[in-house]
């Protein structure tokens, strides 16, 4: 079986699984300045899955430089928050809505430290992508593959402090090439992690 056959068959699979999940209506998460919709981005190199992660920047409202998934709130005329995330990808990163094929959704889920509700989205970049930053919102884009993703050696405990009056509280967190993925960020990687049956110690 050749990669590219191989890397077929995790997509399909992927698919079907989250073909079984209902993605939240638009209204959910509309006129609520907690929320957004996400797009983790995958693609294919040397016959290997690869996810795309954004830093964000150190000049936004929230979650300052922390890891994350291109996404943003619900605008007016975004018809689903399908349609959120791939907007705000295409205006965050510069990936094309027409370039993404979508393989579903993962239910709503909330950050453990502000509350903010978020709707992830998977798609598969149907071809090389040329990153265009926003950079405002956006400090870097990066690309990890699978196989780290799930590697023991990358994981560990993050420290994080709210403010400088109160204790820190150390998060499960993979570091990776001078990169901290953690909180909803690693929940949702490890979401995918999970229905593709692959192990990992968070």
């Amino acid at each position: 079986m050749s990669d590219a056959d191989i890397f077929a068959r995790h997509v399909e699979a992927i698919r079907r699984k989250l073909s079984i999940v209902t993605p939240a209506p638009r209204e959910a998460l509309a006129n609520k300045s907690n929320a957004a919709a996400v797009l983790m981005p995958l693609f294919e190199r040397g016959g290997e899955l690869h996810i795309v992660y954004i830093r964000r920047s150190d000049h936004v409202a929230s979650h300052r430089g922390q890891v994350a998934f291109p996404g943003g709130r619900v605008d007016p005329t975004d018809t689903t928050l399908l349609h959120t995330a791939l907007r705000e990808a295409h205006e965050e990163v510069g990936i094309e809505p027409h370039l993404v094929d979508v393989l579903g959704g993962f239910p709503t889920m909330s950050t453990v430290a502000t509350g903010m509700q978020v709707a992830p989205f998977v798609g598969v970049l149907r071809r090389p992508v040329d990153y265009r930053i926003q950079e405002n919102e956006v400090a870097q884009v990066f690309e990890v593959p699978l196989r780290a993703l799930a590697d023991r050696q990358y994981r560990g405990l993050y420290e994080w402090r709210r403010d400088k009056d109160r204790p820190s509280s150390n998060f499960p967190a993979i570091f990776y090439s001078g990169q901290t993925i953690w909180g909803l960020t690693l929940r949702i990687t490890e979401n995918l992690l999970d229905i593709m049956g692959i192990p990992y110690r968070s």
